[in-house]
């Protein structure tokens, strides 16, 4: 099945107020409310385009997809690229105990790879 998830960009992110967020991103407030709640089975693209421009990504970064029990895809199926099955750690909690001098060199990593 596939689902739109912003909520995983938006902890990425971490945004602390992605309510109103998407409302200043143009989002009205009850869009945001069911985007966030996940009640939305439609959404256009002029929302998934604010959303990406606001969050710095692209569509495939919103979007799940998990399998269903019957289905019967190849395993190389463009699809499979979106099962989100790594969770991505919360850097903040991650640098909180890490010696000083690792941050310099996390910081150099960090420009390097932006640089790319």
């Amino acid at each position: 099945m596939l689902t739109f998830n912003p909520k995983r960009m938006i902890s990425l992110r971490e945004l602390e107020k992605p309510h109103s967020t998407l409302v200043k991103a143009g989002i009205s407030p009850a869009t945001a409310t069911n985007l966030l709640n996940y009640h939305n089975t439609r959404i256009t693209l002029d929302h998934v385009e604010k959303i990406c421009v606001m969050l710095y990504c692209t569509p495939n970064d919103l979007f799940e997809w998990r399998p269903d029990k019957n289905a019967t895809l190849p395993q190389t199926h463009p699809l499979f690229s979106l099962q989100r099955t790594q969770k991505i750690s919360n850097i903040r909690e991650m640098l909180k105990d890490m010696p000083v001098e690792k941050l310099s060199e996390l910081e150099n990593f960090v420009a390097n790879l932006k640089n790319e």
